[in-house]
Formats: C-alpha cells, structure tokens, sequence
C-alpha cells in the first residue's frame, strides 16, 4: 500500500470519530487536550526548555498532539489527496511515509484523549487532574498509549535520518515550488515543520529519549496497583 493511500486509511478514521458531530464531546475533548499540553509543558520544562529543543517541543504540541491546527491539516488533506498521485512523484516514498506515520500518531493522540473525554462527560466530570487519572484507571488504555509513544519514537528517528541525507534533502526542497503550485502545500509544510523542529537538535535521541522515557514511566504509574486516585502519578523525577 503506498503512503499516500496509508494516509487516505488514517484520515477516514480520523473524521469517523464522533466528536465531529458531538459539541459537547468535542468542547470535553479541547479542555482535555489543553490539560495534556500543560501537563507535558510541566512534565518536560527542563528538556524543553533548552534553546536548542524549543522548536521540537513546540511541533510536540502543536503538530503531534492535535488541537485546531491539526484538524484545518486534515481538511486540507481531504481536500487534495484524491489527485495527490502527483505527489509521490514530487518526494521519496520514505519521506512521505514518515509524514503518513506522524499523522497516524497525531490521530492516536486525538482518539485516545477522546476516549478519556467521553468517560468525564458519560460521568459529568471536570478538567482535572483527580478526574483525569480516574479517567486513565478506568478505561485503561496503556497498551494504546505505549504505542502512541512508540510512534512519535520512530517519526523522530525516521525523520533524523533524512535529515543526514544530503540527497533527500535536497531533493525535498527542490519539491517545494512544484508542491505548492499543485497545492499539495498542506503535506509538504507538515513534513518540513518536522524538519526544521529537528534541524537545531545535537541529537535527535537526546530529546526523545528521556521524553518517552518519563511518558512510559508516567503511564506505569498511573496503572501500578494501589495508585487509584494519587495524582502523584503524573510526577516523576
């Protein structure tokens, strides 16, 4: 299956999610992920706060981790992607797999905070931390949240190693004027936001690493026995 049709498969999924046809859900769902971001902002401030890793927290959690931007992304996509076979033809496979890949994983992140929303809606719950760890114990999702993680992991990875290739770099941004002239620009500036996050990085693995590693441990925790209801378990040190 090509990318471009992976892509289609992760969009037709992602506006299946009922939240499109929900405002309530949808509003639970905004305050949800608000909360997500202010708990990485808080969670990760020592890691993303260095001058050199700013530009890659900041597509963390614009880009990768849903909101408004993402969904004017995906109606763009919708848009274009029927006569899209052109694109393929514009950028190498590898790297507009690696785009496909960083898409499902916003998608995930949207769809896994969506579950955590309906729960505080079915139960008539604020935004809370308290709630949101009831939320997280009861559906237990950790298996799916572990991938979530997995896959940020390899769209960094993937995307350092085109990075290090000064031909598919450069064929990339010779792409970039025929791109936006068959405007397929949605697609190309979302793959060059992962680039140009990644571009100051002494290395990609200094940033990702510790940053899944606190996300996983935070995900034991939640789920370790006998930590129902200790907020706690959204700290680590």
């Amino acid at each position: 299956m090509s990318a471009l049709s992976e892509l289609q498969q992760h969009l037709t999924r992602y506006w299946a999610l009922p939240y499109h046809n929900d405002a309530t859900l949808e509003a639970k769902l905004v305050e949800v992920q608000t909360w997500q971001r202010a708990r990485l902002q808080r969670t990760h401030s020592e890691l993303f706060e260095q001058p050199k890793n700013k530009p890659m927290a900041d597509y963390f959690l614009t880009q990768l981790y849903g909101g408004g931007e993402f969904k004017l992304l995906a109606e763009q996509l919708e848009r274009i992607l029927p006569k899209a076979k052109k694109l393929e033809r514009l950028a190498k496979e590898t790297v507009l797999e690696t785009g496909s890949l960083a898409i499902q994983a916003a998608i995930l992140a949207i769809e896994l905070d969506m579950h955590l929303a309906q729960w505080l809606v079915a139960q008539d719950l604020p935004v809370n931390e308290e709630n949101i760890l009831a939320a997280y114990q009861a559906i237990d999702e950790s298996a799916e949240r572990r991938v979530q993680i997995n896959n940020l992991k390899d769209v960094c990875y993937r995307t350092d190693k085109y990075l290090n290739s000064f031909m598919l770099k450069k064929a990339f941004a010779l792409a970039k004027g025929t791109a936006y002239r068959h405007n397929f620009q949605p697609m190309y500036d979302f793959i060059d936001a992962g680039f140009k996050a990644m571009k100051p990085l002494d290395s990609v693995g200094g940033f990702i690493e510790p940053f899944c590693k606190r996300e996983l441990l935070i995900i034991d925790q939640i789920h370790a026995a006998g930590n129902e209801g200790k907020v706690a378990a959204f700290a680590v040190s």
